[in-house]
């Protein structure tokens, strides 16, 4: 009869994506792994099969915990949409400086995903669960900046999904930032030039 496994599958996966977060998939050894998640070598890859395959669980769990987390912020309709697109981004920095204080990780997995695999064939199908990761955020943005487009909140001298793409990419710009471990107040001047960017006084004149 098999043993049942002696581990939290979920704890496991948190402590694996922490380690991928801070070396990268090709840097990091099965031994960091073993570090890591204080499991040993060979219930490490009999619970997850490999390196890459853990590597992807990894990243699908980040990736649909972020989202949530993303959409839980940006769909409460008793805020307008310049101010749940701030609480998204504020939230981001809050992370980042959070993360700093505590010596965890820092940067977007999904960002350093792209940026490691994108060149390499063999990764096509992490970089492509990023792609569609990155189309949901787009369409939640874009969702959010139409309605404030309606409500003559948001600019609409750009589409919304123009301004999705934007503000996805100031999301993205502080995440890169954090690890070049720049100052709290230019994640404050990327939140503020990237607000005026979105109200119409800004670029409708």
């Amino acid at each position: 009869m098999a043993r049942p496994r002696s581990f939290d599958r979920e704890r496991v996966i948190e402590a694996a994506t922490r380690q991928f977060r801070q070396s990268g998939l090709h840097a990091t050894s099965a031994e960091d792994l073993c570090r890591a998640t204080g499991l040993g070598r060979s219930s490490l890859y009999n619970a997850f099969g490999s390196k890459d395959e853990l590597f992807a669980q990894c990243l699908d769990a980040y990736l649909d915990l972020t989202l949530a987390r993303a959409e839980e912020v940006v769909g409460d309709t008793g805020q307008g949409a310049v101010d749940r697109i701030e609480a998204l981004l504020r939230g981001v920095a809050a992370e980042e400086t959070e993360r700093a204080g505590s010596g965890a990780p820092r940067g977007c997995l999904a960002v350093n995903t792209v940026t490691e695999l994108a060149d390499d064939t063999a990764y096509e199908a992490c970089v492509d669960r990023v792609g569609r990761d990155t189309t949901a955020r787009l369409e939640l943005l874009a969702a959010v900046l139409r309605a404030g487009q309606a409500a003559g909140e948001v600019t609409t001298s750009i589409s919304a999904a123009g301004l999705a793409a934007f503000v996805h990419s100031a999301v993205g710009g502080l995440r890169v930032a954090s690890q070049g471990r720049v100052a709290a107040a230019w994640s404050d001047d990327i939140i503020a030039a990237t607000l005026r960017s979105l109200r119409p006084q800004q670029l409708d004149g």
